[in-house]
């Protein structure tokens, strides 16, 4: 008896650690598209009042944000530094490839981020502010559509862990 009372708690407490865990990760997609804005705002502000180089900007940038993106940003400046004679495009896929799994940005997000890649140390200063703003504009809209429905996907899925730890006991009993 003690050892099913044992397995009960066992589930409960697992089913409902993957409700919180999966209530969790939109706020924590939301925080890494804010923190890629501030660091697409700090990469603006070095090209157009710095005018430091793209991979000094980007080493800039990997001091100033948190522990995903400063990872990528890192990357993306040593990349650069090193010159392997690649263009800056397929130095930032690398970067982020590289980094894909210390951030919590779904596919989509990724994607205009690579696409934003495209215009890195390719355009003059102006388009590159354009594209900048381009990819600050998404996340401004994917975060406020993430935070919206936020609320109520965090209380789905704390229900649906809880109900299925105890669908889970209950069949298991």
């Amino acid at each position: 008896m003690l050892i099913r009372i044992a397995g009960t708690l066992l589930v409960m407490a697992g089913s409902v650690g993957l409700g919180m865990y999966f209530s969790a990760k939109e706020s924590f997609r939301v925080q890494d598209l804010l923190e890629f804005k501030k660091a697409l705002l700090i990469l603006s502000s070095e090209i157009e009042y710095m005018r430091s180089t793209l991979a000094d900007a980007c080493e800039n940038i990997a001091k100033r944000t948190s522990h995903g993106v400063s990872q990528i940003f890192e990357r993306f400046s040593q990349l650069l530094s090193e010159g392997e004679g690649e263009t800056a495009y397929q130095l930032w896929l690398e970067a982020m490839e590289t980094n894909q799994d210390t951030t919590n940005l779904a596919r989509e997000d990724r994607t205009v981020l690579e696409d934003f890649g495209k215009t890195l140390g390719y355009l003059d200063k102006q388009m590159q502010k354009n594209a900048i703003d381009y990819a600050v504009s998404y996340i401004d809209e994917k975060a406020a559509a993430l935070a919206a429905s936020s609320a109520k996907n965090k209380r789905m899925y704390q229900s649906l862990g809880v109900i299925g730890g105890l669908l889970i006991t209950v069949v298991l009993w």
